[in-house]
């Protein structure tokens, strides 16, 4: 008897130590949305480092969120008043005060990362599938960052001109969304 409760025990070890960590702790989240201009680049960035999380693997297709992000437009740093403002602007901050970011279906297959994103900006949502994250390493850590783009004309957004015209933000955005481990 006593054999076969350690057999039973092994193999409930080694199957766990087999299939590696069901889960990641997301210690900090960031967002930076970039752009450009007829004259540069810009960039407006979303830090939350206060608001730990925990991203399951999916053992299902369909599963249920895994992490739920709601951003105030607010709250993104632009590096002046001005572009920020400009910025809450062109994302309809006082009717839409919020961008909403799910990652659903998260799956790692070897070395690679893959998961569902769901923007919600303006009221319109917006579904990226399969999207690939990249797992790094610097000073600060391990995170898995990834990048999508996404476009304003797709959120009924228009894109905003100054100087009568002569400065003006093109339609694509690329956000990179960055998951400190």
């Amino acid at each position: 008897m006593q054999k076969l409760i350690i057999i039973i025990a092994l193999g409930l070890f080694f199957s766990i130590a087999l299939t590696g960590q069901e889960y990641l702790v997301v210690m900090r989240k960031t967002v930076l949305i970039k752009g450009r201009t007829s004259l540069g680049r810009f960039s407006c960035a979303y830090q939350n480092e206060y608001d730990q999380d925990t991203v399951s693997f999916s053992k299902s297709p369909n599963a249920e969120s895994l992490m739920d992000l709601s951003i105030p437009v607010a709250s993104f740093d632009c590096g002046n008043r001005m572009l920020e403002r400009d910025f809450g602007k062109t994302l309809k901050y006082e009717e839409f005060p919020s961008i909403e970011v799910r990652l659903d279906d998260f799956k790692r297959t070897g070395q690679q990362y893959f998961g569902d994103i769901w923007i919600m900006l303006t009221g319109k949502e917006m579904k990226l599938e399969h999207v690939p994250f990249t797992l790094m390493t610097n000073e600060n850590g391990e995170l898995l960052y990834s990048e999508i783009t996404i476009s304003l004309e797709y959120f009924d957004l228009t894109p905003p001109k100054k100087l009568l015209g002569l400065i003006k933000v093109q339609d694509e955005l690329i956000i990179e969304l960055s998951l400190k481990l």
